[in-house]
C-alpha cells in the first residue's frame, strides 16, 4: 500500500486535522471571483477556514461580500471570510495573512484569485505533503499554456513552488511567523522567492540547497480563464507580465545574493523589492549588466520601475474583515 493511501485512508477515518486556505485576488471581476470560490468549495475534502484576500481593491470586497450574503452557497459548505487589504500588492497580502490573519493550524493552501483547482487538488496535495519526511510544503503544476509542459519538466527536475497553488505545513507556516519573516513589498516573484527560502530550510547559513523540501506533485493541477491572442485586454495583460517578468528576474538575483552567496537570513531581506535589486545592483554591477546584455531595453525599463518612488504608507493600515 502506498504512503498516499495509507494518509488518505487515515483522513478517512478521523476526519482530518482542518487545514486553512488563503485565496489571493485585486483585479478580477466579481463573476471570476464567484467562480473560484466555487471551485475552491467543490474541492474542499475536510474542515476548513477559507479566507479571501482583496488588495487594493475594496469594491470588489464589498461586492463579493454582498454576493456572499445576498447568494450564499450551499449552507452545508464552509464559510468565507473576505478581508479588504487596503494596499494593493500581492505581497503585502501575503505578508498580513501570514501574521495577522492565518487561523493557526492545519496544512494551508495558497492560490490565486483566478484559480480553479482540481476537485481532488487539496486532498492530493496535502496526502503527498504529510506523507513526505523531508518536505516543509508541496505544489500543484501547471496543466495548460504554452510553457506549461517546459514549467513541469522544470519543477520535477530543479524543485520550486507554483503561485498558483501550493501548500505549507503548519509547522512550517508557524517557523515563519517565529522568525519574523516577510516578503518584501512590491515583490513579483513571490513563489521563487518562497521557494528558496523552503529549500534552504528557511535558514542558509545552517542548511544546504535540497529541491526535496518542496513535493511537486505532478497529479495536482488548477484551470484558468483561457487567453485570446486577438483580445486587447488579454494582449495588454501579457505585455504586462512580460514586463513584469524582466523585474522578476532581476529580482531572482537578488534573492540568490542574498541566501546562497551571503547566506543572510531571510527575515532579513529589505523591506521593498526595490531596495533588494537596487542594492543588488550597486554592488554587482557587471552582473547586472550581463543580464541587461539580452535585452537592454526590457531590463532598463524594469530597472526604472524599481528606482520610481512608491508611497508604500497603506502597509501600516490593518486588514479589515468584511464578511464572515
Amino acid at each position: 500500500m502506498s504512503k498516499r493511501t495509507d494518509v488518505m485512508l487515515e483522513n478517512a477515518g478521523s476526519g482530518g486535522q482542518p487545514c486553512s486556505i488563503a485565496i489571493f485576488a485585486a483585479r478580477e471581476t466579481l463573476s471570476e471571483l464567484v467562480a473560484t470560490l466555487s471551485a475552491v468549495l467543490s474541492a474542499v475534502h475536510k474542515p476548513v477556514v477559507i479566507d479571501l484576500l482583496i488588495n487594493g481593491n475594496e469594491p470588489l470586497a464589498l461586492a463579493v461580500a454582498e454576493q456572499l450574503a445576498t447568494s450564499p452557497f450551499d449552507d452545508s459548505m464552509p464559510a468565507v471570510r473576505v478581508w479588504f487589504i487596503a494596499l494593493g500588492d500581492k505581497a503585502h497580502a501575503w505578508n498580513q495573512y501570514i501574521h495577522f490573519i492565518w487561523p493557526g493550524e492545519g496544512t494551508t493552501f495558497f492560490l490565486d484569485g483566478y484559480v480553479h483547482p482540481d476537485r481532488n487538488a487539496f486532498e492530493l496535495l496535502e496526502i503527498s505533503l504529510l506523507a513526505s519526511s523531508q518536505a516543509l510544503g508541496a505544489t500543484g503544476v501547471p496543466r495548460a499554456g504554452r510553457s506549461a509542459q517546459r514549467l513541469r519538466e522544470e519543477m520535477t527536475q530543479q524543485g520550486g513552488i507554483h503561485g498558483n497553488l501550493f501548500c505549507l505545513t503548519d509547522e512550517t507556516v508557524r517557523r515563519l511567523i517565529e522568525m519574523g519573516f516577510k516578503l518584501p513589498l512590491g515583490m513579483y516573484r513571490t513563489d521563487s522567492t518562497l521557494g528558496a527560502i523552503l529549500m534552504f530550510n528557511l535558514n542558509p547559513a545552517n542548511n544546504d540547497w535540497d529541491p526535496k523540501r518542496i513535493l511537486v506533485d505532478q497529479d495536482v493541477s488548477w484551470a484558468t480563464k483561457k487567453r485570446y491572442w486577438w483580445r486587447f485586454s488579454d494582449l495588454k495583460d501579457q505585455a504586462k507580465r512580460v514586463l513584469r517578468q524582466a523585474q522578476g528576474v532581476l529580482e531572482n538575483r537578488a534573492v540568490r545574493q542574498h541566501l546562497a552567496i551571503r547566506r543572510a537570513p531571510p527575515a532579513d531581506l529589505p523591506e521593498t523589492a526595490a531596495e533588494l535589486v537596487l542594492d543588488w545592483v550597486t554592488h554587482y554591477p557587471d552582473e547586472a549588466r550581463k543580464i541587461s546584455g539580452r535585452n537592454v531595453l526590457l531590463y532598463r525599463y524594469a530597472l526604472n520601475k524599481f528606482r520610481q518612488p512608491r508611497n508604500w504608507q497603506a502597509a501600516d493600515i490593518m486588514p479589515r474583515l468584511i464578511q464572515k
